[in-house]
């Protein structure tokens, strides 16, 4: 029986974005573990029965703490015998490949969830991290990518030979995130619990609260069109980690008080029921500003049968066809935001048609079971199977 470790930062990471990998490849008869620092979704899991491994691993470039998870994961891996380490997240995905290479494991696949790199970086941001990743990519078998931009770049920058580059995508299981599964009276009730009154037209984010997440323009923006739209709410649903090194959740509350918002913006904190929150939604938008692969927020909006705001960001613009299920804007700004989201706000019919695009696109690009069978293929190629 093969052996197959996961390394993130967090285990939000791996509750959130992992798990569906992980539930299939342990249905397909691997024995899988998770190495990651341990938070409360790392307790989760680990009370549900997965195998987790607690280990030290910052987001962010620190020598002396880099040294440590490289050496706490590389006793990890030898102790427990992995054939294979599969990596993710810029700074795990870099130090759990050093600690695999040392334990001499048969194979390392990095999935990147966007590249560290990208357009809005700083030419030193760019420049630092693109070269971590070419160096990476030398005790890398495999780098997978949730869009096809990160892999036209890392040609571009030939931080790999090509046959080391694969499209692994992004999915959502397209049963539990459809509109017809919802219980309307269910639906009625959540909308009662959170004070949402019942003709309001509702646009709602998902994403930490990280100040680039976007979430800070999107109030701006609402406060741009209440005047029009006084049955507006905005509905911000996650939460701030405790490991977050930005207090964004003070920031943005204060500017909802600025703004004078207060009963129209609900911030629901971490939640569970994402597909029945989407379902009271008549519009979705992420203005994220930061480092997509592609955003499986987005994804599970679309899925759920819902018109899409969003930023001219990789994996945004790649899972968004403007005026087909949507509208891309420029990010960090909040006018043009708030003229997309009048734009389907003022007209139902647009809203609708856009909708059933984003579901129908769903269905053909963006299902669970096209990623998991390209996961079973490349495991295969380097011979996990």
């Amino acid at each position: 029986m093969k052996k197959i470790l996961h390394v993130c930062a967090i285990g939000s990471t791996a509750k959130i974005l992992l798990l569906p990998q992980i539930n299939y490849l342990l249905s397909q008869g691997f024995e899988v573990g998770i190495a990651c620092s341990f938070d409360e979704d790392a307790q989760r899991l680990k009370d549900k029965g997965y195998t987790v491994h607690p280990v030290q691993i910052d987001r962010k470039i620190s020598p002396i703490s880099n040294l440590k998870s490289i050496s706490d994961l590389t006793k990890i891996i030898r102790e427990n015998n992995y054939d294979l380490v599969h990596v993710h997240t810029a700074i795990a995905a870099v130090l759990g490949r050093i600690a695999a290479k040392f334990a001499s494991v048969k194979a390392i696949i990095y999935t990147a969830h966007g590249f560290p790199f990208h357009d809005l970086s700083s030419p030193i941001q760019y420049f630092l991290y693109s070269n971590i990743e070419k160096y990476a990519a030398t005790i890398t078998d495999l780098i997978m990518t949730q869009n096809h931009e990160d892999i036209a770049t890392a040609k571009k920058l030939r931080l790999c030979p090509p046959e080391k580059l694969a499209y692994l995508g992004n999915g959502v299981d397209i049963e539990r995130f459809k509109r017809s599964q919802l219980n309307p009276e269910s639906e009625s009730q959540l909308r009662q619990s959170l004070g949402i009154p019942d003709a309001s037209l509702i646009v709602g984010t998902i994403g930490r609260l990280t100040r680039k997440k976007g979430s800070g323009y999107l109030i701006e923006a609402a406060g741009q069109l209440i005047s029009e739209f006084p049955n507006l709410q905005i509905v911000v649903i996650g939460s701030q980690l405790t490991t977050d090194r930005e207090p964004f959740q003070i920031e943005l509350s204060q500017k909802i008080k600025t703004l004078g918002l207060e009963k129209h913006v609900i911030l629901t904190g971490e939640r569970q029921d994402i597909p029945e929150l989407l379902g009271l939604l008549d519009i979705f938008t992420l203005p994220t500003f930061t480092h997509e692969g592609l955003p499986r927020s987005i994804v599970e909006a679309m899925a759920m049968g819902l018109p899409i705001v969003t930023t001219d960001i990789r994996g945004c613009r790649e899972a968004v066809v403007n005026e087909k299920n949507g509208f891309i804007v420029p990010s960090q700004n909040s006018t043009e935001l708030a003229e997309a989201l009048r734009k389907l706000l003022s007209n139902p019919q647009l809203r609708q048609n856009y909708g059933k695009a984003s579901r129908a696109r769903v269905e053909i690009e963006y299902n669970e079971d096209f990623v998991l069978k390209r996961l079973t293929r490349y495991y295969k190629e380097l011979g996990i199977y």
